[in-house]
C-alpha cells in the first residue's frame, strides 16, 4: 500500500522524488492571481480597494504581503477589512499560470477608489527613502499570509510623505479551487 503511494511522489523526467512548496503548487493549479497596480504620482492618500469572492463560492483568499518600490518618497501602506468603497478604475488580474483558463473570483478590484468608512486595520508597513522596512510578495513571506473573510470589501491606503509614483504587486492565491 505504502509502495504506490511513493511512486506517485516520484518525477517522471528524472526519477527522483519531487518536492515543491505550496505557492508554486497553486500557481500549477491556476489558484494562483497577481494584479499590478501603477499609482502614476501622488502626493496624498491613494486607495486601492477590492471585494473578496461570494460565500457560496467556498474560496478563500490567501493574501500575501504586498510588493512595492516607490520613486521617491516613503510611504506607509495600511490594509483595512470591512470598509465601504465606491468608484475607481478596475485593475486588470492575471492568472500566475500562464496556460489557465481559470480567472479570479474577487468581484472588483480596483484604484484611485473613494472609501467613506476604513474598516479594521489588519496590516501595515512602510517603505521608501525614509522607510523603516522593506515589503516583499509571493512565496518569500508564505508565513505572513493573511487568509482573508469571503465577501468583504478590503481597502489598501498609500499615504506619501511627499510626492512619489508607486508601483504594487499584489499575490494571492484562491484556495478551493479543484483541490
Amino acid at each position: 500500500m505504502i509502495i504506490p503511494l511513493l511512486n506517485q511522489s516520484v518525477e517522471s523526467f528524472t526519477g527522483y522524488v519531487g518536492v515543491i512548496d505550496s505557492d508554486h503548487a497553486y500557481i500549477h493549479l491556476g489558484m494562483a492571481f497577481t494584479a499590478i497596480v501603477d499609482t502614476g504620482t501622488i502626493s496624498s492618500l491613494y486607495k486601492i480597494s477590492f471585494k473578496t469572492p461570494k460565500l457560496e463560492d467556498h474560496l478563500w483568499v490567501h493574501w500575501r504581503p504586498i510588493g512595492i518600490s516607490t520613486s521617491a518618497q516613503y510611504i506607509e501602506v495600511n490594509l483595512y477589512e470591512g470598509d465601504s468603497f465606491s468608484g475607481g478604475t478596475t485593475v486588470p488580474v492575471i492568472n500566475r499560470n500562464r496556460n489557465s483558463t481559470e480567472v479570479t473570483s474577487v468581484q472588483s478590484i480596483v484604484k484611485g477608489s473613494t472609501v467613506t468608512l476604513n474598516g479594521t486595520l489588519i496590516s501595515s508597513t512602510g517603505i521608501g527613502t525614509e522607510g523603516r522596512r522593506t515589503a516583499s510578495g509571493g512565496g518569500a513571506a508564505a508565513d505572513q499570509e493573511l487568509l482573508l473573510k469571503g465577501n468583504t470589501n478590503y481597502s489598501i491606503g498609500i499615504t506619501p510623505a511627499g510626492s512619489t509614483a508607486c508601483l504594487l504587486e499584489l499575490f494571492w492565491y484562491e484556495e478551493g479551487r479543484g483541490v
